[in-house]
């Protein structure tokens, strides 16, 4: 194992943060990029991590890795020591309340002139010319990163801008393990599906934010959508957020396990070797992204679920109640479609209108910007 360490630039006196990524296998093969704890209140993903390294290790000292799987701990030590009122933030800056996971570069739009003479008609040839075009723009930005937390953002995406398959472990508050992905690579879902046990695979092109995930999946359609009646854009990588279920989901156990999964699925895709387990979980639930539709208090109070999670409903359902303590109305909380119920919200006390949980359905209810920030 190799290990890279960046040193951001300090944003104030006294004070500094660095991101490592653990290397391994020599690089001839499928490159793997996998990071955890980007959304610095989720720890799931960063303990199956832990678990995942000396599986590694081991693969690596037994000469077992065809390719380049790169492992990135920790990809928010900013977010990681930004606490108010004892409780972490993570999921936004501190100062500009900026979600960590939004607001990547578009790098298309920052490439697409600069491709555009190098490219012809063989498309392996093409695939390189992209990736050292996103990795040398992406090393211009980060040398003139305004802030901390743009610098941080950058060097992410630098390490996995070139790479064959991007998995950024996430967790939700209480949540059955599903993951988003992009239509490009079905086969790919699938399998990563039946490898881990994903209850839930929710599916769009393009669902807006630039979130990691898309940010390394988006540019490689636009490219194609702009050049592909005159040269071959090959197909993207295959990019994923994988939610391992609920920021209380973390225990040694089922991280190991988790752990073990991803190791079925790198052997998989052919990266490792020697690796005796098969995916053996049923496939996933697959619904497009548009058809998760979310449910909202119908006043302020304390909720009550129903249902647990990973529960199918149908429409007009009810699914929880919310309790005005002081006047003790009691009202129903109804699945806007029929479904799953894959996600809740973390806290009992609730505001009128506040989002409470999601229900994937087929039905498409949701179009344009569909991540919530």
């Amino acid at each position: 194992m190799k290990t890279e360490t960046h040193e951001l630039e300090s944003s104030s006196p006294g004070t500094r943060r660095r991101l490592i990524c653990h290397r391994y296998g020599d690089g001839k093969g499928p490159v793997v990029y996998l990071q955890a704890g980007l959304h610095a209140d989720e720890m799931p993903g960063v303990l199956v991590l832990q678990h995942l390294l000396p599986l590694l290790d081991r693969a690596e000292m037994e000469g077992r890795i065809r390719g380049d799987v790169r492992v990135v701990p920790v990809a928010n030590p900013l977010g990681l020591s930004q606490w108010a009122f004892q409780r972490p933030l993570g999921r936004m800056e501190a100062e500009t309340l900026h979600n960590f996971n939004r607001g990547y570069p578009d790098l298309a739009l920052l490439v697409g002139d600069t491709v555009e003479p190098h490219l012809t008609d063989d498309s392996d040839a093409n695939r390189d010319v992209i990736r050292a075009a996103f990795r040398e723009v992406l090393a211009e930005k980060r040398s003139r990163a305004r802030t901390e937390m743009i610098e941080e953002q950058l060097t992410l995406l630098s390490w996995s801008c070139d790479a064959d398959y991007v998995l950024d472990l996430h967790c939700d508050h209480f949540a059955v393990l599903h993951l988003y992905a992009s239509p490009a690579r079905p086969e790919i879902t699938s399998l990563l599906c039946r490898s881990t046990g994903a209850k839930l695979a929710l599916i769009e092109a393009v669902s807006g934010g630039n979130a990691f995930d898309e940010a390394n999946t988006a540019p490689w359609k636009h490219l194609r959508d702009r050049f592909g009646d005159r040269f071959p854009i090959p197909s993207p990588c295959f990019s994923t957020t994988l939610e391992y279920r609920g920021q209380l989901d973390v225990d040694d156990a089922t991280a190991a396990e988790d752990a073990a999964n991803l190791m079925t699925f790198l052997a998989g895709i052919g990266v490792v070797a020697g690796w005796a387990a098969v995916p053996a979980h049923p496939d996933a639930l697959t619904l497009p992204l548009g058809g998760a539709a979310e449910v909202f208090a119908p006043q302020g109070g304390l909720v009550t679920w129903a249902v647990e999670t990973g529960a199918m409903v149908n429409e007009g359902q009810t699914i929880a109640h919310v309790t005005d303590p002081l006047t003790r109305t009691r009202l129903p909380v109804l699945a806007p479609t029929s479904g799953m119920v894959f996600r809740q919200e973390l806290w009992r006390p609730c505001l009128r209108g506040a989002s409470l949980a999601h229900v994937a359905g087929e039905r498409i209810v949701r179009t344009g910007d569909m991540l919530s920030d």
